[in-house]
């Protein structure tokens, strides 16, 4: 298990497959030991296409 922790505290696993938390009123799109922000969960689900796809 892979646990990134946020300034605020918070801590989230990151392991897994890829998904769109909202934490903190801001999306992040969270798994395969990855933690990137997002403006949007509509954005987020994009990028896990893009990463999916190997475009990124």
């Amino acid at each position: 298990m892979w646990i990134a922790k946020l300034s605020s505290g918070i801590e989230i696993d990151v392991s897994g497959s890829l998904r769109v938390l909202e934490i903190e009123n801001g999306f992040y799109v969270v798994g395969q030991e990855m933690l990137i922000p997002v403006n949007s969960r509509e954005e987020g689900l994009e990028e896990i296409r893009k990463i999916k796809e190997g475009e990124c």
